[in-house]
């Protein structure tokens, strides 16, 4: 779902937040993020604060619902905002400060659920902040035999339709370095063949904003095999659907990338953790600025972190 920038938490009527007071009635997200844009006017923060605050929680609960694919938790929970934080670091090209003030903006939305009773804890409150020059922004990555450990774990999956599918998945941000959430929203008309081969269009957030990706022939393949035992869906216009014949949401993905890490006996590897393999991975044998254009990155110095 597009959600418009500026749109002053209409973009929320979605029935993200949706919780229950303790006397029962339903609060809805507009109700409930005016609230909280209110209740900072009440501590008498200043205009500039409560609009930075207003946009941070804007972006989170538009972040998460990508995270869900839609369906979404009626109040985030502790490993949501710990979640997002970590995508902050990793997945970002945004300075320690300005993370930092995205963090508070958490916790104070954090304290606030609490104590208006639509949690019965502070969410937020294990939140930590990020210092200047921060150790977290190195990747995790893999090196050339825990990525074979991890493709043994997908071969051996029960399922032969299941594993050319996670296989495309895990292929697809190890050889071509995708963003989560772009294989969740990966559409059938993105994937375009060419005289040698294949490559894929990618959406950006803006309108009218995408970028190409070449493949090499290991992914094309496992792409194509995969297609040829997806499910005949033509309504369903996303390339990666569950048994439900659904898209598979971003945690999905997550949660089938970290169960084959843990089949594959590998520590703190996570959907990201592919990415960034591959990130490195180019790094070594192209030019910075063509490695950017490929994975998206705004500008070259994102890629500092890959040194």
């Amino acid at each position: 779902m597009a959600w418009q920038h500026g749109s002053s938490f209409s973009a929320l009527k979605s029935g993200l937040f949706v919780t229950r007071t303790r006397n029962s009635l339903p609060i809805h997200a507009p109700t409930l993020l005016e609230e909280f844009e209110g209740h900072l006017q009440r501590v008498e923060l200043a205009p500039a604060t409560i609009r930075n605050y207003a946009a941070d929680i804007r972006g989170f609960v538009r972040w998460l619902e990508g995270q869900h694919n839609g369906s979404t938790p009626a109040v985030p929970r502790a490993t949501d905002f710990g979640t997002y934080r970590t995508h902050l670091i990793q997945d970002t090209e945004q300075s320690p400060a300005t993370i930092n003030r995205r963090l508070q903006a958490l916790r104070v939305f954090g304290r606030f659920l609490q104590e208006k009773g639509y949690a019965p804890e502070n969410p937020a409150s294990q939140l930590q902040l990020v210092a200047n020059g921060y150790d977290e922004a190195q990747p995790r990555v893999l090196d050339d035999d825990e990525i074979a450990q991890l493709i043994v774990a997908v071969r051996a999956s029960a399922s032969r339709r299941l594993m050319r599918r996670d296989y495309a998945i895990i292929e697809l941000m190890l050889q071509a370095g995708l963003r989560v959430n772009e294989v969740a929203q990966l559409k059938k008309e993105d994937l375009v063949s060419t005289h040698n081969g294949m490559r894929l269009v990618i959406q950006g957030t803006a309108e009218h904003h995408y970028r190409q990706v070449p493949l090499n022939e290991t992914l094309a393949r496992a792409l194509r095999d995969y297609l040829q035992v997806r499910p005949a869906l033509p309504e369903v216009d996303a390339v990666f659907v569950s048994q439900q014949g659904k898209p598979l949401s971003t945690r999905s993905i997550q949660r089938l990338v970290e169960a084959y890490a843990h089949a594959a006996q590998l520590e703190d590897v996570c959907a990201n953790s592919l990415r960034h393999t591959c990130a490195k991975k180019l790094l070594d044998d192209n030019p910075p600025e063509q490695v950017a254009k490929w994975l998206g990155h705004k500008s070259v110095e994102s890629l500092n972190k890959y040194k």
